[in-house]
């Protein structure tokens, strides 16, 4: 009964690894996105252990996409992530703390603005986006968590 749980699994872990730098942080915000639908349904269904399961490896995803913001090079428009970044962080701890169906429709609405915007991006339109040099001991293609070095041109 798990193999199509493990195929749909083994699947994405293949997207993942041959996505751009971009692709995968419009995968992360599907994830996140996700991850977060099923929060709110556990919400509706009373089911607290599911909603906090799925609203922390949405809390996850989003720490990850703040850790991987190259700061030095992305400027203001990685500050800018940043806050929103912790912003949406504080109102996951909302939705722990006060059960909140509000919080989570905020974060996803978030969310789903920066998808639309990466999205834009990886079809090659509006800023440029590339991922950080990674030195000597290797290159950023071959570093499945490479960090995405973001800066914002006319």
């Amino acid at each position: 009964m798990n193999e199509p749980k493990n195929a749909a699994k083994e699947y994405l872990e293949r997207q993942v690894q041959s996505a751009s730098p971009v692709e995968r942080v419009v995968l992360a915000y599907d994830g996140a996105i996700r991850f977060l639908l099923a929060a709110r349904r556990a919400i509706d269904e009373g089911n607290i252990e599911v909603r906090f399961k799925n609203n922390k490896k949405a809390a996850d995803i989003i720490s990850y996409l703040m850790e991987t913001l190259d700061m030095e090079q992305g400027g203001e428009v990685a500050e800018r992530l940043q806050r929103l970044y912790f912003y949406m962080l504080r109102k996951l701890v909302e939705v722990d703390v006060k059960n909140s169906t509000e919080a989570i429709d905020d974060v996803i609405g978030h969310l789903k603005k920066l998808r639309a915007s990466w999205e834009q991006l990886s079809r090659g339109g509006g800023a440029s986006a590339q991922p950080a040099p990674k030195g000597e001991a290797g290159s950023a293609d071959t570093d499945e968590r490479a960090p995405v070095r973001i800066s914002a041109t006319a």
